[in-house]
C-alpha cells in the first residue's frame, strides 16, 4: 500500500466512485474513460476497480501529451 503526503495508508485497488473524486470528474465519465479503454480496469468481486498504478500512468501520460 502506497502512503498519502499525510502518512496516511493508500488502498493499491480503487472504486470507480474513488477514481472520480481523485479526478474531480463525475462515475459516468470515469465510466466512460475505463469503457473507450483510455484508463486501465478490471472487474473483482464484481465490481470495476482500478489499480492505483494505472490510475497515476493515466495521468502522468496526459501530462506528458500535453508538452
Amino acid at each position: 500500500m502506497a502512503r498519502t503526503a499525510f502518512g496516511e495508508v493508500a488502498p493499491d485497488i480503487l472504486f470507480v466512485p474513488e477514481v472520480a473524486e481523485y479526478l474531480r470528474r463525475s462515475v459516468d465519465s470515469i465510466r466512460w474513460l475505463i469503457n473507450t479503454k483510455q484508463l486501465k480496469a478490471a472487474k473483482l468481486g464484481g465490481r470495476v476497480v482500478v489499480r492505483r498504478i494505472d490510475l497515476e500512468k493515466f495521468v502522468n501520460d496526459a501530462f506528458a501529451d500535453a508538452s
